[in-house]
């Protein structure tokens, strides 16, 4: 009561011998990855308590690990952000800050965290050394998938990473002296390749900021740059009238195309990856052999610029763009004109097919895009 006589002891902590009524402990960092930090403060390594442990964790960047099965009741609050709990590939529960859950032993399940987080980790009987091994063995960075995650190519040099979702800046990637013209991610998703007007294209990893390849040998600004579908190829298109073929392995150019009369706007692989299709301003598009760089067509048809060359998904037709207000759609084989797709009145910069190779939306310059039938193509 207020009137008590009671006066509480002054704590003391353990490291003065006088009293042993408060011990404190240090905490010890138990895992230690770039985006994920776990320190423990109670428990077999921070306290020798085989008890209970007590871990704090913070999350930086979108992380997850794999899948593994309590032996143990685990009990988790969550100061900030969110911690996703997958209890199967298609089934998870989201805990907010301000929220906690229990995991139940002998139930499958895997941690995720879309950003930034903080949480705390209960566990009786403590965790052991090995339980922290595996956190640190398992957890590793990650992108969000699908339309999640955006990569943007600026004029200020440099090459943004959004996660769309959580509208959040993963990362910038600093390196080009010019601007930065395209930007396009390897279909692992692991790297993404940039082209730039000071003449270089770059490889960069996704699970960090490094650049991992620079290729230069162009002598004019590099307009676009892509992966073949396995990732073991670039292509570039430059102003210098080439494109060229780059081994992501070495990143060593193998194979200069050249034969176009002006400069060129872009460079396409095939599905396949043994052809490539180029468009330019001298009114064309080409085919190429990746395996040997020979011209095997030119796509002669379109009265001016030609900003566009892609082919269908499976490889027979290949679609252009032009600033003649057409798009058009070739014959692979032959180089025939199947189809010649008029209705802008304004350049077209893009054609692209559909999955299925079926339909061809056409970018105009300033006006909407237009779904155009090719079926036939």
């Amino acid at each position: 009561g207020a009137h008590s006589s009671f006066t509480s002891p002054v704590p003391v902590c353990s490291r003065h011998p006088i009293s042993a009524m408060v011990r404190v402990h240090t905490g010890v960092a138990v895992v230690e990855q770039e985006t994920l930090t776990v320190t423990e403060y109670i428990g077999n390594l921070a306290s020798s308590n085989s008890n209970v442990s007590v871990t704090v964790a913070k999350v930086v960047a979108p992380t997850e690990e794999q899948f593994y099965t309590p032996k143990f009741d685990e009990h988790v609050i969550v100061l900030s952000g969110e911690v996703f709990i997958h209890t199967s590939e298609n089934q998870k529960v989201t805990v907010k800050g301000g929220e906690s859950c229990t995991l139940v032993a002998g139930e499958k399940v895997k941690w995720s965290w879309p950003g930034q987080c903080e949480y705390v980790h209960v566990r009786s009987p403590a965790v052991s050394a090995d339980y922290h091994r595996r956190e640190n063995e398992a957890a590793e960075e990650v992108l969000p998938g699908g339309d999640k995650i955006i990569a943007t190519a600026s004029s200020d040099n440099t090459v943004k990473i959004w996660d769309s979702l959580n509208n959040t800046l993963l990362r910038t990637l600093e390196g080009h002296t010019n601007q930065v013209m395209s930007v396009a991610f390897s279909q692992h998703g692991k790297t993404l390749v940039t082209a730039s007007t000071d003449r270089t294209a770059k490889v960069w990893s996704t699970e960090g900021s490094d650049c991992l390849q620079t290729l230069t040998g162009h002598t004019g600004p590099v307009y676009t740059a892509s992966f073949s579908h396995d990732s073991a190829m670039v292509v570039t298109a430059s102003h210098d009238r080439t494109a060229k073929l780059w081994s992501t392995a070495t990143g060593e150019c193998v194979n200069t195309l050249a034969g176009h009369e002006r400069q060129l706007h872009m460079a396409d692989f095939s599905a396949a990856g043994d052809m490539v299709a180029t468009a330019s301003d001298d009114c064309t598009a080409r085919l190429w052999e990746v395996r040997g760089g020979a011209c095997t067509m030119v796509l002669r048809g379109h009265s001016e610029t030609v900003y566009s060359a892609s082919f269908a998904p499976n490889g027979k037709t290949v679609a252009t763009a032009s600033a003649d207000c057409t798009a058009r759609i070739w014959q692979v084989d032959d180089g025939s004109c199947l189809l010649t797709l008029k209705g802008h009145t304004a350049w077209v910069r893009s054609a692209k097919f559909d999955p299925e190779g079926h339909r061809l939306p056409a970018a105009p310059r300033g006006h909407n895009a237009k779904n155009l039938e090719g079926r036939n193509g």
